[in-house]
């Protein structure tokens, strides 16, 4: 009896271990609902040699495969998330069964707090690209989407301690001190907070958040629009949340979403042709399977008026579409935060709209325009701050001067100025305050990136002197061919 147990025992303990292999070929995960790439099974050979990373590759390709794996992390996110409280899947699970992306923590409690140099080159980096908007003939705003926890921070777990200050209301604050026009979200989302404007499950804002938010841009451009706050509407539990999908990819609770009775314009997308029909297309590029939907156009049947936009946006501008192409001859929207200025034509109104929990990219990589000539700068006369060494590179589209000041250095305002001297001729560009951290690397906080356009024709050797906070910085000689 004994010899038989065992032998059962054995048995039953080898079907178990063989199950998740038996079962891969008949259960396939979701890599959409991740939205990441699953593991590729690896290969022993790679580039002609032996894979000496085939153990790690094969392992992670077995995790992402695993048959029932979203089954198996659905029940323990709830047992980890909902029964314990705890932080899971990049998601925090907070009261009422709301759920907060695990990031917003950071400015929810302010403990990734910009220091005053970084608020300042932020608000001088908009205030060039309004400038240049502006004369242009367009209209500019920016857009910080306040994170969920900004509004609903009732519903964050009491183990968080939400601030007063944090990185939106410096930068709020410093934006309206250099007069930058922008469209104060927080307080407008604050505003209607009590008619649910933010979905529980999802990171983002509802169709009702959307609406009230377009009315506060378009007002911020101070453009005409169509009036939709008398639309009648029905509320349904159709919308399946990003965050509900991270914690329950097995399988969620759908969120309440608003669907408006509107009637908006006809349209088409110029960029790229589809052969898909246009609702069709808008649909999917207001959906979060994020499927070729980095840039597009598109043409409003009903406006002959030339009036165009340029949004530079994330995943809160998909709820706005319909808004934005209803209200502009042809709209361009980019998925990015660094907006490309160079490309628009003149008249073209701009709209930067960006997450809360990622302000701090605005001053990561330099917006791609063209830098301001500027006369009256004083350059004598100014305190020598030694030198520095700038990367200057010749392209295709002009030429590039970038690098960085001493961490101690004052920047003052943080304006930030290059001056280029060749045979007693200067010429003086103002450049944005930002630390260009992918392409010098590092940790630096403090410095200065310029785009000179090629019709000024630059070429030879030239004295480089990088002003900023009242002080002067050489450079070495630079020969630009």
């Amino acid at each position: 009896m004994k010899k038989t147990f065992k032998l059962v025992f054995v048995i039953v303990f080898i079907v178990l271990c063989s199950l998740p292999l038996l079962l891969m070929p008949i259960f396939h995960n979701d890599a959409s609902i991740e939205k990441r790439e699953l593991s590729k099974l690896p290969s022993y050979i790679s580039d002609g040699k032996l894979n000496l990373k085939f153990s790690d590759e094969f392992e992670s390709w077995f995790n992402d495969h695993l048959p029932l794996r979203s089954y198996l992390l659905s029940a323990s996110n709830y047992i980890s998330g909902e029964l314990m409280q705890g932080e899971t899947s990049n998601v925090i699970v907070g009261k009422d069964g709301w759920l907060f992306f695990a990031s917003e923590s950071r400015d929810y409690m302010n403990t990734n707090a910009f220091t005053e140099d970084q608020v300042k080159a932020f608000a001088v980096t908009l205030s060039l690209m309004e400038e240049n908007v502006r004369e242009r003939g367009g209209s500019f705003t920016f857009v910080p989407m306040p994170n969920k926890s900004s509004v609903y921070g009732d519903y964050m777990p009491a183990r968080y301690r939400g601030s007063e200050e944090n990185n939106l209301t410096r930068v709020s604050a410093a934006l309206r001190d250099y007069g930058v026009t922008f469209t104060d979200m927080r307080s407008v989302m604050l505003s209607h907070k009590d008619e649910v404007v933010y979905h529980r499950r999802d990171s983002h804002w509802n169709y009702l958040g959307a609406l009230i938010g377009y009315e506060a841009i378009m007002d911020s451009l101070g453009r005409e629009h169509p009036d939709y706050s008398s639309a009648s509407y029905t509320v349904e539990k159709s919308w399946r949340g990003d965050l509900d999908k991270l914690l329950y990819p097995a399988g969620g609770t759908l969120d309440d979403q608003y669907s408006f009775d509107i009637k908006h314009a006809s349209f088409t997308f110029t960029e790229p042709l589809s052969a898909k029909s246009a609702s069709a297309q808008l649909e999917n590029y207001m959906s979060d399977r994020e499927d070729h939907d980095d840039f597009f156009t598109s043409k409003n049947k009903d406006l002959t008026d030339g009036s165009r936009l340029y949004m530079a946006r994330d995943s809160f501008g998909r709820a706005l579409l319909p808004y934005m192409i209803d209200s502009y001859e042809t709209a361009s929207f980019k998925r990015t935060d660094c907006p490309d200025l160079t490309t628009i034509k003149d008249g073209t109104d701009v709209v930067y709209e960006i997450a809360e929990r990622n302000l701090s990219r605005v001053i990561s990589t330099a917006p791609f325009m063209y830098a301001p000539l500027r006369t009256g700068v004083l350059t004598e006369g100014l305190e020598d701050g030694g030198t520095i060494e700038p990367v200057v590179e010749k392209t295709g589209y002009g030429v590039r001067i970038y690098g960085a000041f001493p961490e101690d250095a004052d920047l003052g305002d943080c304006r930030v100025y290059i001056q280029l001297e060749k045979n007693g001729e200067k010429l003086v560009i103002e450049a944005f305050p930002i630390y260009e951290s992918k392409l010098l690397g590092g940790d630096g906080t403090k410095g200065y990136s310029a785009i000179l356009s090629k019709e000024l024709e630059l070429s030879g050797e030239y004295s480089i002197t990088v002003i900023s906070g009242g002080t002067a910085y050489s450079c070495p000689k630079t020969e630009i061919r």
